[in-house]
């Protein structure tokens, strides 16, 4: 599962699940692209990876924000020329509350960041993986959207509308060298669970051209090792 030499784009590079993708695709090579939404956050996190620096792009970038998603995408193509993967890992939980209960303003908050910040992500590197004539977009969903889960309000909502943008855009793309998939996370991104090692291979894979037939799929940790052989 090679990706040595690829440039991976991971957004949410602070979450518990963003930081150890960073580590992982580091790892294995790869140069990196990430996005961090605070601007406090930035200087820690130079200073923790400056052994990285010529392999490492770190951009501020709120995913909720058009202007700077457009931003992002055209400095990480300025550096490195190219994107061949890209990683939606941004991802909030907003409160656990029926819908009836829901405030408006958490509500917006949770859709603008995991589902449009999806969408804009995917957008802005689409023209630029066209031309290329390849590249993996990695979407992030959730074990919660494979039965009815009360209160997760638009948590919830916003992964079964990743689902569905992940299979639009694979039937948009098909054909183009370019892949849509999603990793199914055992519970809300980056919440650290003990289980987390095992659906990181599934980012390496679905990174990988080993994947490369992969297009419009969920692919769960334990169903990995039978998707991947």
């Amino acid at each position: 599962m090679s990706v040595h030499g690829k440039v991976v784009l991971i957004t949410g590079a602070t979450t518990a699940m963003g930081r150890q993708l960073v580590g992982l695709f580091l790892n294995q090579g790869a140069s990196l692209a990430i996005g961090v939404r605070r601007v406090s956050e930035l200087t820690p996190l130079r200073q923790s990876l400056a052994a990285e620096e010529e392999r490492l792009f770190i951009v501020p970038c709120d995913v909720r924000d058009e202007g700077d998603v457009v931003r992002t995408v055209h400095r990480v193509i300025r550096r490195f020329g190219r994107i061949d993967v890209l990683i939606n890992a941004a991802a909030i939980t907003g409160p656990k509350t029926p819908v009836v209960d829901y405030p408006i303003d958490p509500w917006r908050n949770v859709i603008a960041t995991n589902l449009t910040g999806t969408y804009l992500l995917c957008r802005e590197v689409l023209p630029w993986m066209t031309r290329q004539g390849c590249g993996s977009i990695i979407n992030v969903t959730s074990s919660l959207t494979t039965s009815a889960r009360p209160e997760w309000g638009a948590y919830l909502v916003s992964t079964h509308s990743i689902e569905g943008l992940t299979r639009l855009l694979a039937t948009e793309l098909k054909g183009s060298g370019v892949r849509v998939n999603s990793v199914e996370v055992a519970a809300p991104a980056g919440t650290g669970r003990s289980d987390e090692s095992e659906w990181l291979q599934a980012f390496l894979w679905l990174a990988s051209d080993e994947s490369a037939a992969k297009n419009g799929e969920r692919i769960r940790a334990a169903d990995f090792a039978s998707a991947a052989s």
